[in-house]
């Protein structure tokens, strides 16, 4: 079989976006795993193709409901495998197009190639074209075998992302529950000074976290899965999480100190890659606030040195919150305001603030 010059071209093009259709499939289903460099196509088409395109008009329209928004994951899963197939596809295509002398009958054009490519990805097989040469007939059993396989992976891929996602939801419910749904990291922090199994609360506050770090980056589509209360939202509880780490930390008193390192080193390598990830920008120094805001908040924790207390807390948060506002603007989740005030009228906070003789542990009891 000889191959013209524009037949060599047609091959090579179809060869390589079926190689970069099947490197994407491995990447993101067979071993999935973030990798910072290089380009894939699910990525750019999700995030570029469709959810930029989409966030843009809600922007403009000013309005959206988090129903609306809940419909995009599972439609860009959806519309992932319909592009993969697509592009299979077009690649089959493009080289039963340079095979075409071997195919009988004859393939007029470019539009019968693309169909006998379709039916050989999607096993159809009506029959009425038939590969004639060895080449020809490779070429069909290898699109059968990738259609195949796409779409029984995709399948699996489906129930994992349903898997994680629940169990994040899960999690997410139950912490948010433990601090009556306030949005504020100092009032999870109060409540685990009161709570005399505290232990298992950041238990399950370390395991939620490290689970979100691996699951969202093998499967970065879950990102765009809408938590299912918005008192409760996943990104809302990972910073209420790392808010009442980082208060912990610059308290310096508790004996829990290496859970909550574990907690905080997880938390924002988790924010660092997902903000990779999508390319965000993290320029929210408008959004930061300066250490001085905190100190009323540390005076009533009965800091030794409050003002001290709130640089390093400050200087803890400034590692994480820019990204957590990148990733919060992106998804149009609202961010909540770290109000002292809030926390001080709270009924925890005043509880907890011992008198200055007084030290507040995790067995949930007030020492003198």
């Amino acid at each position: 079989m000889s191959f013209s010059e524009t037949d060599l071209i047609s091959l090579s093009v179809g060869l390589v976006i079926i190689a970069l259709v099947l490197s994407d499939v491995f990447q993101s289903i067979i071993v999935p795993h973030y990798r910072p460099q290089g380009s894939r196509l699910s990525p750019l088409f999700i995030s570029k193709l469709l959810w930029q395109p989409l966030r843009g008009h809600l922007i403009r329209r000013s309005r959206h409901t988090e129903q609306d928004l809940s419909l995009f994951a599972p439609a860009a899963i959806v519309s992932m495998l319909t592009f993969w197939l697509a592009l299979l596809t077009s690649g089959y295509a493009m080289i039963l197009w340079a095979e075409r002398s071997s195919v009988k009958p004859p393939l007029n054009n470019f539009g019968e190639a693309l169909y006998f490519a379709a039916t050989s990805v999607l096993t159809v097989g009506y029959g009425d074209v038939i590969a004639c040469s060895p080449v020809s007939r490779v070429t069909v059993i290898a699109a059968a075998l990738s259609g195949l396989v796409l779409l029984a992976i995709t399948v699996a891929f489906m129930f994992a992302v349903q898997s994680h996602f629940h169990n994040r939801e899960v999690s997410a419910q139950i912490i948010s529950s433990r601090h009556g749904h306030s949005k504020n990291g100092c009032v999870l922090y109060m409540r685990l000074l009161r709570d005399e199994n505290a232990m298992s609360t950041l238990e399950l506050c370390e395991h939620w976290l490290t689970d979100i770090y691996q699951s969202h980056s093998a499967y970065p589509i879950l990102l765009y899965f809408r938590s299912r209360s918005s008192r409760a939202s996943w990104l809302i509880q990972l910073l209420v999480v790392l808010d009442a780490t980082a208060c912990a930390m610059a308290m310096q008193k508790s004996e829990c100190a290496s859970v909550f390192a574990s907690i905080y080193e997880n938390g924002v390598r988790a924010v660092d890659v997902f903000c990779q990830y999508l390319s965000l920008s993290r320029a929210a120094d408008d959004l930061i606030q300066a250490p001085e805001t905190f100190v009323p908040i540390f005076e009533n924790l009965g800091a030794t040195n409050a003002q001290a207390a709130a640089l390093r807390f400050a200087g803890y948060r400034q590692r994480y919150f820019a990204g957590v506002a990148a990733l919060s603007r992106f998804f149009l989740i609202e961010m909540p305001v770290f109000n002292y005030a809030d926390v001080l009228e709270s009924r925890q906070l005043r509880y907890a603030a011992a008198s200055p003789g007084n030290t507040v542990t995790f067995d949930g009891l007030l020492k003198p």
